[in-house]
């Protein structure tokens, strides 16, 4: 989803924004399946004047958001960190362990908000290392997380922290959980919770409320007998495991075999891409390997090996995409990265439809059916340092990788779906689901459930959430929390919306929001802010200045246009001549083309679109005539002609009541006149009306008696 794409005006994204622009208040940031969480991660960085940081738990993550590792900003090391260590018993043997250098001290000092995402990932005792760390390297022991503001972005009731047998026997010992909620930091704070509700990836709502049900550990029997309508029972010989291997890890188990599958060797590269993909998403890393190496070796040709190339320092475990990347024409792969043209995003799948013999482009098919010439691209492992000088925070380039920005995708792991969004998803949970929230990812990455299929049903042994998740959802939206908050905050909210408010030449609005943020706060002796109106009341001057400027420049911009229009129209009135001269000899068409070129140099001539009309309707395009009768009619609604003409049209094509109202008005704005009084007397027989038509003959008559007595006199 892009920034543009959300909708900025929802109350939760309003003040968690309000939050993170005006308070130093810490923040979980929260909401299910595609309600824009990382693209609220993405508006802040784009919009924030703070000095900030984005960081992530895996180097995926932290490449997809655009920032670094936890473990390679703050140098963590990856075995638990717990309270009682040694190493870290005090201030002076922590920065001993960690040694950062000059800049990165300055840094950590200088930062004013740092956004983690995914956080549902990190362990407790992470952030409880990173609170430490930054009350040291801060200077400020007394104030949580050094008096930094954190943004912690995720979902807890997705993919958890992973966590070994070991690792958890230590973390047990000094945390409740291994939640990053469970750190000690949130009980000397408030840590205000914001969830998101707007969901974008999905529009049934039935939909929608039964994946909610999944997340939340609140599903009923009925919820997943409605999930598992997209099952399909196998046949007999799968049922009892006599299959390849490959059907045993789910590779073509689907609502379709043909529907599921790719080129087989058999169908044609049209027919290939004209069928809507389907991705597997599957608990199992070598379940996801089967596949994809199986549906690549059923593929005709030779298999083209792509090798990465790394400059500088960048990790294997960083990669989005293989270091050795094997393709072949037919195969089925999703991209990695955003297309800087948005052609793609990072999670669009496609099928290799060439390959350039020199290796420089991949001719990609995408699921909207567009064909794309696909170059390498580059990803940067990034650090962050202090620019002393600028006084501000930049990003190092520390090495880069280049590879083709995509990956094969038949099938992909349930956790490397984290984010993206598919049309056709069959998910195999061989072996049932095995971290809490797995199910639900899986099952939430789908439009639509009837885009959904399953290689097996989904259990209620499949769909489970610690406890203390759901203690812990208790908090999210908590009014008061963000009331009490925003209330500390609110006078620096009032002074920036009359500033928005000045800016966009809104007075009114200025004047309220002015007057309030000086009631909360009386700010407009301190010389900063008085500084800060002068330049204000400067700009108001220079723009009054321009106005003036302008204004006599549009009056003779106008001057100017007047006169050029008044040419045009003298041109225009001799194509009309030219028109009328082609109705004489009897050339109907080269009359309307000379019509249509007056009203090319005067969209406005009236009598030139009724002209036109009058032709069209003697030509029998009665229903082009109507149009122009009713363009003339659109600048001037009371042209008697064209209400004339058109109501002899709307009678000819034997619309009366239509043809009755256009000569009611041709009438009365024409008292006299009799063709008008003769063409009303005419529809109203036709619509037999005869006491009427009566009147209007009656009218005729008298009107031809008194022209004649004139003709006399």
């Amino acid at each position: 989803m892009d920034i543009e794409d959300i909708d900025i005006s929802t109350p939760e994204f309003k003040r968690a924004l309000d939050l993170v622009t005006f308070t130093r208040n810490s923040i979980f940031l929260t909401g299910k399946a595609g309600t824009g969480k990382s693209t609220f991660l993405k508006y802040v960085c784009a919009t924030t004047k703070k000095k900030h940081v984005v960081l992530a738990p895996t180097g995926i993550a932290a490449i997809n958001a655009g920032g670094a590792t936890l473990h390679s900003f703050f140098k963590l090391p990856f075995h638990p960190l717990v309270p009682d260590d040694s190493r870290f018993s005090s201030s002076t043997k922590l920065r001993a362990f960690l040694r950062y250098n000059k800049l990165h001290c300055k840094l950590i000092k200088e930062l004013e908000l740092i956004i983690i995402d995914e956080i549902s990932m990190v362990r407790a005792d992470i952030i409880d290392f990173i609170d430490r760390i930054l009350r040291i390297y801060s200077g400020n022991m007394r104030e949580p997380f050094g008096g930094k503001q954190m943004l912690l972005v995720g979902d807890v009731f997705q993919l958890e922290p992973v966590v070994t047998r070991d690792e958890s026997d230590i973390l047990r010992r000094f945390w409740e959980t291994p939640y990053f909620f469970s750190a000690h930091v949130f009980s000397q704070m408030r840590l205000v919770s914001i969830e998101l509700s707007k969901v974008y990836r999905q529009n049934d709502r039935t939909f929608i409320t039964v994946l909610d049900h999944i997340r939340t550990n609140t599903a009923s029997a009925l919820d997943l007998q409605l999930i598992n309508t997209a099952y399909h029972e196998q046949d007999t010989q799968t049922e009892q495991g006599g299959n390849s291997q490959e059907e045993d890890m789910g590779g073509d188990q689907s609502k379709s075999d043909d529907e599921m599958d790719g080129i087989d060797g058999m169908g044609s590269m049209e027919e290939l891409v004209e069928k809507e993909l389907v991705i597997t998403l599957a608990t199992r890393r070598d379940t996801v390997d089967i596949i994809n190496s199986s549906r690549l070796a059923r593929l005709p040709g030779d298999t083209c090996t792509f090798v990465g190339e790394v400059k500088g320092d960048f990790p294997e475990t960083m990669m989005p995409s293989p270091k050795e990347l094997e393709l072949k024409v037919g195969a089925q792969v999703i991209f990695v990265k955003n297309d800087m043209d948005k052609r793609w995003v990072n999670g669009t799948l496609g099928v290799i439809t060439a390959i350039d013999l020199e290796g420089k482009y991949l001719y990609i098919t995408t699921d909207t059916g567009e064909e794309f010439d696909v170059e390498k691209e580059q990803w940067a492992n990034v650090r962050y340092t202090y620019n002393e000088e600028e006084k501000k925070i930049e990003e190092e380039e520390l090495g880069v990788y280049v590879q083709f920005p995509v990956r094969l995708a038949w099938a992909i792991t349930i956790h490397k779906s984290q984010g993206l969004t598919f049309n056709r998803v069959n998910i195999d949970m061989t072996g049932g689901a095995f971290a809490g929230g797995q199910s639900y990812v899986a099952l939430s990455r789908c439009r639509s459930l009837e885009g959904l299929s399953l290689t097996k049903k989904i259990e209620r042994s499949d769909v489970f959430v610690n406890p203390a998740i759901v203690a812990f959802a208790r908090q999210f939206n908590d009014q008061q929390a963000v009331d009490a908050a925003l209330k500390r905050a609110s006078a620096d909210i009032a002074y920036k919306d009359a500033v928005d408010s000045f800016d966009k030449a809104d007075f009114d609005a200025f004047l309220t929001h002015f007057f309030k943020a000086i009631h909360l706060r009386y700010d407009i002796e301190k010389p900063l802010i008085k500084r800060f109106i002068r330049r204000k009341l400067g700009v108001v001057n220079t723009l009054k200045g321009k106005t003036d400027d302008l204004k006599f420049e549009i009056k003779q911009l106008k001057q100017e246009l007047d006169t050029k229009q008044e040419q045009l129209n003298k041109c225009a009135e001799e194509y009309y001549s030219l028109g009328e001269n082609c109705l004489e000899m009897d050339e109907p068409e080269a009359a309307i083309a000379n019509f249509n070129k007056a009203l090319n140099l005067n969209p406005m001539y009236v009598d030139a679109y009724v002209a036109r009309g009058m032709t069209e309707s003697r030509c029998g395009k009665l229903n082009d005539a109507i149009g122009s009768f009713n363009k003339a009619l659109s600048i001037n609604p009371v042209h008697f002609k064209a209400l004339y003409q058109r109501g002899k049209t709307f009678l000819a094509m034997g619309n009366l009541d239509a043809a009755a109202a256009d000569a009611d008005k041709a009438t009365s704005l024409k008292e006299d006149n009799i063709p008008a009084h003769e063409l009303f007397a005419d529809i109203l027989t036709r619509q037999e009306k005869l006491m009427e038509a009566s009147i209007h003959y009656a009218i005729v008559e008298q009107l031809k008696a008194r022209k004649k007595r004139k003709k006399k006199g």
